[in-house]
């Protein structure tokens, strides 16, 4: 049997030691078994506390594989798990378990706000940081441990107009409109890919000393041709009337490598270096 949450395991025996010494207490009320309790309490508060830490060692030392439905997911809507040889595919998965397991998710607008976001859906949302960090010796983003998932557009407390991604680094969150998630990644280059260009902003974010090029003014001409998006679609999908185009430069340069580097190849260049994307 593997183990994949460690914590959970490690939580059964002090529960049933709490529960046979309340039970003791019921019996002999004026014993002093209703102190003994504070010792598997405390134990159970602390495996709450850093269940995260403990299960993201365990998973680190004792890789689970991936569902095969997860890993046909990967190979439709990846833009480089299915090139990837069978170590890279084990390290990719590896990375991806991990991710999730180091993430809060809470899905909001829903029948049931806070109620657990389904594991495909996780495994969806979190594919798209591990390929950008795919490269890097350490791929988990820094500060960014919390995903929110709306099921439509949303207003926030920063924007207040309907939108369908945001990143938000003091509190270290992304935030996106899970219909158009999924649209973009199961429907490759009808929609806009909200996820990668949520993600990018958090790489920015995370990373703002990186050697980021230097855009022109007409650089959204150029995003135009690579793109199958217009401006104007880009914009209308996100939300926004005015965009950094860096997360959207970041976006093609994964999902649509050949037609970036026609287009920009110094850029791409530049992207490789910070990225530490390894040509093929």
């Amino acid at each position: 049997m593997r183990i994949y949450r460690l914590a959970n395991i490690l939580a059964i025996p002090p529960a049933l030691i709490l529960l046979l010494l309340g039970y003791l207490s019921f019996l002999y009320p004026h014993s002093n078994y209703l102190l003994y309790l504070l010792f598997p309490a405390l134990c159970l508060v602390l495996l709450y506390l850093f269940a995260p830490q403990i299960n993201y060692w365990w998973l680190s030392r004792h890789p689970v594989a991936l569902d095969k439905k997860i890993i046909e997911m990967l190979n439709i809507t990846n833009p480089i798990y299915k090139n990837l040889s069978a170590e890279e595919k084990r390290e990719f998965d590896k990375r991806l378990v991990l991710y999730i397991e180091s993430q809060e998710f809470f899905a909001k607008g829903m029948e049931e706000d806070n109620k657990d976001v389904p594991y495909d859906i996780k495994n969806l949302i979190c594919q798209v940081p591990v390929t950008m960090t795919f490269y890097k010796e350490k791929f988990k983003f820094r500060n960014f441990e919390r995903v929110v998932l709306y099921k439509h557009p949303f207003p926030s407390p920063r924007y207040k107009f309907l939108h369908t991604a945001e990143t938000e680094a003091e509190d270290g969150v992304v935030i996106l409109s899970l219909e158009h998630v999924e649209r973009a990644l199961f429907q490759k280059g009808h929609h806009y890919d909200i996820a990668w260009h949520a993600y990018a902003e958090a790489y920015i974010s995370a990373y703002p000393a990186a050697a980021y090029p230097e855009v022109g003014a007409d650089i959204w001409d150029t995003i135009e041709r690579i793109s199958p998006q217009t401006k104007d679609q880009i914009y209308a999908t996100l939300g926004y009337k005015s965009l950094d185009p860096m997360p959207t430069l970041i976006n093609l340069y994964f999902n649509y490598p050949v037609e970036f580097r026609e287009e920009l190849p110094t850029m791409a260049g530049s992207f490789d270096q910070i990225f530490q994307t390894r040509q093929r």
